[in-house]
């Protein structure tokens, strides 16, 4: 049955729904419930923490990372690979998709509980970081830096400037993404927020919610495709995926519970 199933689908891997882990974090007075599918990928992971007390600064400040535009701290992670049915050579993977949970924490003047002045930020906050005027690490700038080197190129007319300028953005840069919509799920408002290329298969959707007016929490969808002339065969599934990990993530008030029922997964 299971290799009738990757020959109807045409690969292998990916989410088995038939086998779920339920993780829970404590958000200061929230309770978030994750259940997902195990990953299909053997890795060796850290402890899991399950108090986050992002409201101290100096807890968020010691546990925060930094990628790309993006400062947060990370909570949890599950990712599956999708495969072809004969791997013939190493690396062969058609591609990844990945989920994982975070907290960000949105500057004085934006309340993340308005959902439209959340989606706001979200497109403001990217395109800030990567036209900002004076580039910088971690990809900081780096649509200006494109626009200098471009502008040395003084033989070239306007017309043909902005037509290069905007395939260099395209390809090597950060080019303008999707406007932040809300979609509801079971009934709880969400901001969907979307960074595409327009020449690259790969994707991520977010999907945020307020916690508080000063942070968020963020659902980050990362859909990486190593083989472009295969991505029609996972899409679909990853597509699924995405949709049916969503419908069953929970965040309610939290109740003091003994503190076993914390501490594991339940599988």
């Amino acid at each position: 049955m299971g290799l009738l199933k990757s020959l109807w689908q045409g690969f292998v891997g990916g989410a088995d729904f038939t086998q779920l882990v339920t993780e829970r974090f404590i958000l200061e007075d929230k309770l978030l419930k994750i259940t997902m599918p195990v990953s299909n990928i053997a890795t060796v992971e850290p402890p899991k923490e399950v108090n986050y007390p992002y409201r101290s600064n100096y807890w968020f400040s010691h546990k925060q990372e930094t990628h790309t535009h993006e400062t947060y701290v990370h909570i949890y992670t599950e990712l599956w690979m999708y495969l072809p049915i004969i791997g013939i050579q190493p690396c062969s993977e058609y591609g990844m998709l990945s989920s994982v949970f975070r907290i960000k924490k949105n500057p004085d003047g934006i309340n993340a509980l308005d959902n439209q002045v959340l989606g706001s930020w979200l497109n403001q906050e990217y395109d800030e970081y990567y036209n900002h005027p004076i580039p910088g690490e971690k990809g900081k700038g780096s649509n200006t830096r494109i626009r200098q080197e471009m502008s040395k190129q003084t033989t070239l007319s306007d017309e043909v400037m902005a037509i290069q300028l905007e395939a260099a953005i395209n390809n090597g840069g950060y080019p303008k993404i999707p406007d932040a919509t809300t979609v509801q799920i079971n009934g709880t408002e969400w901001v969907f927020h979307q960074l595409v290329k327009p020449h690259s298969r790969s994707r991520t959707d977010m999907y945020c919610l307020g916690l508080d007016e000063g942070h968020y929490l963020v659902v980050r969808f990362n859909h990486q495709v190593d083989r472009s002339d295969k991505h029609k065969k996972w899409r679909k599934a990853a597509d699924k995926t995405q949709q049916r990990v969503m419908e069953m993530v929970s965040l309610t008030d939290y109740v003091d519970e003994a503190p076993q029922t914390l501490l594991g997964s339940n599988i």
